[in-house]
């Protein structure tokens, strides 16, 4: 799909773009074709040379996802010379990007944001430097190490051995924790309270594993 005329930068700001673009891609040590992996293949390896050679003017929003990949200040636009209307989009990105920085959930992958869609009892939470996926507990089902309304902070993992807590959704929208257990035909998810179940699966991917747990966040009253 091309891009209208109103999205793409001016061309009083190609040469500065192209030169921007050429110098980053190669500090950085990336060819076209990585950066066009980065950018999720919006653009091909031949759109992307063509911006940089100032045959094709960039569209805003794949020059502003390059600035991001490569970490380009936005001062590099304070002396460029352009239109009003084209500083009022640079404005309003810079604009844009400083609200994002201030959300919790800034951090979060597309995994993580579906999680927290999926399931009632998923959220996100600040802990120390960055959001982490958490899921409270809302029932006795691994009394007494994890109690119910616990907050439990978990991330997914490579891989998972035997005796690892995981979360794992063991009712329809909701995540409950599980001891994890190996064996040649399959795996055990054990609630720690003798009232619930064993669970005996014959199959399980590492994909059904949402996470290990990380840590613990209990309220004393």
């Amino acid at each position: 799909m091309r891009t209208r005329k109103q999205g793409l930068i001016s061309d009083e700001l190609k040469p500065l773009v192209s030169k921007i673009l050429k110098e980053s891609r190669e500090k950085y040590n990336y060819s076209l074709e990585d950066l066009a992996k980065a950018i999720n293949y919006q653009k091909n390896r031949q759109t992307l040379h063509k911006y940089e050679t100032g045959k094709l003017n960039i569209p805003y929003d794949i020059l502003f996802e390059i600035c991001r990949i490569f970490n380009i200040d936005n001062d590099v636009f304070k002396n460029a010379p352009i239109t009003e209307e084209e500083q009022k989009i640079i404005e309003k990105k810079i604009i844009k990007e400083y609200v994002s920085s201030l959300r919790q959930d800034k951090d979060l992958t597309k995994e993580e944001e579906k999680i927290i869609n999926t399931y009632k009892n998923a959220y996100y939470e600040a802990q120390t430097n960055r959001s982490e996926l958490c899921i409270k507990i809302v029932d006795d089902s691994m009394s007494p190490i994890y109690l119910k309304n616990d907050k439990i902070y978990f991330k997914k993992q490579d891989d998972y051995k035997n005796g690892d807590d995981i979360v794992i959704a063991v009712k329809n929208n909701t995540l409950s924790v599980r001891r994890l257990y190996r064996y040649p035909k399959g795996i055990i998810l054990q609630a720690l309270n003798p009232k619930y179940p064993t669970i005996n699966v014959n199959i399980i991917s590492n994909n059904m594993i949402l996470g290990k747990i990380t840590s613990i966040y209990r309220e004393i009253k």
